[in-house]
């Protein structure tokens, strides 16, 4: 999760108070655009290598295999939530580990140069999965926010949190994991979200009158 500041508009936020409490009925049109902020930042953050704070993830030193290299994905091994995109065999289908829950085999990860934890690029899960929503929490407080689903291994076990927070894994649990977090919105992007509200707060006032 993340916090946009608003401290630069509280002066707009204030004025709106003072209209009326019927200019904060609805605040949909802003949040579908937060959540357009929310996916866009995602996609791009993750591409360029970058964690929730917009800082360089640790590099992946077992990828690719210098004789195995594929810069980008084949047909075979993209991933998409897309239901009208033709979908790769190892997106999802299958009873083995290539293809069961849009997994790969350590095989198919070392021919792969993507970023971390996104060996596909755009066509990993940490993109395609990404979901977004948004929910009215009290007259005056809407959130917008997104979430990754159905990111599981081949056993149907989330194991994304693990990346995000450097868990422990292996048999003696005491090998961590690089800390890679994506959970949040990144500078940028919370620059962006900032800049939506503004603009929504003054054509609020420019509707009231």
């Amino acid at each position: 999760m993340a916090l946009v500041d608003l401290s630069a508009i509280d002066r707009l936020l204030a004025r709106l108070a003072k209209v009326g409490d019927d200019l904060w009925v609805d605040a949909s049109g802003l949040m579908v655009s937060l959540m357009k902020i929310i996916d866009d930042d995602n996609r791009e953050g993750v591409l360029a290598g970058l964690d929730k704070d917009g800082v360089p993830m640790a590099p992946v030193t077992y990828r690719p295999k210098p004789t195995l290299t594929i810069l980008r994905p084949t047909k075979a091994q993209e991933n998409t939530t897309n239901a009208r995109a033709r979908r790769g065999a190892m997106a999802g289908f299958g009873p083995a580990a290539a293809g069961l829950h849009n997994n790969l085999t350590s095989r198919e990860y070392g021919r792969l140069a993507g970023p971390p934890l996104a060996p596909r690029g755009a066509f990993s899960r940490v993109v395609s999965n990404l979901a977004t929503g948004y929910q009215r929490l009290d007259l005056a407080r809407w959130e917008a926010y997104g979430y990754w689903h159905d990111v599981v291994s081949t056993g149907g076990v989330p194991f994304l949190h693990a990346h995000f927070t450097g868990a422990a894994t292996g048999r003696d649990h005491r090998v961590g994991l690089p800390r890679r977090d994506l959970r949040g919105v990144r500078p940028d992007g919370r620059a962006e979200a900032a800049k939506a509200a503004r603009n929504w707060a003054l054509d609020v006032l420019r509707r009231s009158g």
